[in-house]
């Protein structure tokens, strides 16, 4: 028999495959995404409009079953629904700070490509929500930086992005250094381009700081990381 929470989370799915734009999932656009999960090719204004609508229809829907239904979509097999949970997550703030690491976790690991990573870790999870729980969140990302799925560890630098342009806590700076130090060796471009972004994101808050680590670090940055975050120190953009 299905539960309030199945019907719940079977309606939500129904309601974005009626956005899709054609009738059966596709791999088109995949490669540029790099993800191997076929798309319905939902827009992403659609996408935002309907995780909005539905974590507001219900505001005493508990955070565990709010949870549950970013299990399902997490889980599933097409790309427009794992961007849709990680959306559901954005606006939920008792679902995100109710989501532990460990469960962070299992949805990294059913995520491929920039586009999917980046759906959950940028701008999703805040600086309040990671500080909440630092003694557990702290670690957590300390060993996601030598995670052997490059999309985990694509993770560690990308989950910081948002807490860091926001916060000046010494905390997140030094899970930020510590993710730049372990990965700014690699030359993958799903992580020098994350290097690159973490960057730059530091120089907001952290503007001495970024100008003594690239002086200590020039010769094992990759180059688009220390170009962006030398022009944004001083330029003010990613870019001349």
């Amino acid at each position: 028999m299905d539960t309030e929470q199945d019907t719940s989370t079977r309606a939500l799915r129904q309601a974005l495959h009626a956005l899709a734009a054609t009738g059966s999932p596709s791999s088109q656009g995949g490669g540029y995404l790099g993800s191997p999960h076929p798309l319905l090719g939902v827009t992403t204004p659609d996408l935002r409009r309907l995780a909005r609508g539905w974590v507001a229809a219900d505001k005493r829907r508990p955070p565990e079953a709010i949870l549950a239904t970013a299990d399902a979509l997490f889980a599933s097999p097409l790309h427009d629904e794992k961007t849709l949970a990680a959306l559901i997550l954005g606006y939920s703030k008792p679902a995100r700070r109710a989501a532990t690491p460990a469960r962070v976790d299992g949805w990294l690991g059913q995520l491929a490509g920039w586009a999917e990573i980046d759906a959950l870790c940028s701008n999703v999870f805040q600086a309040e929500d990671l500080l909440a729980g630092w003694p557990v969140w702290g670690p957590w990302l300390r060993g996601l930086t030598g995670d052997p799925d490059i999309n985990k560890r694509r993770a560690a630098l990308v989950l910081l992005t948002g807490p860091v342009r926001r916060s000046a806590d010494p905390r997140l700076l030094d899970a930020a250094l510590h993710a730049l130090g372990r990965l700014q060796a690699e030359r993958a471009p799903l992580i020098t381009k994350a290097v690159s972004w973490l960057l730059r994101t530091l120089t907001l808050q952290h503007r001495a700081v970024v100008a003594g680590y690239l002086d200590e670090h020039r010769a094992a940055l990759p180059a688009i990381a220390l170009r962006e975050a030398a022009n944004k120190l001083a330029t003010g953009r990613k870019s001349g």
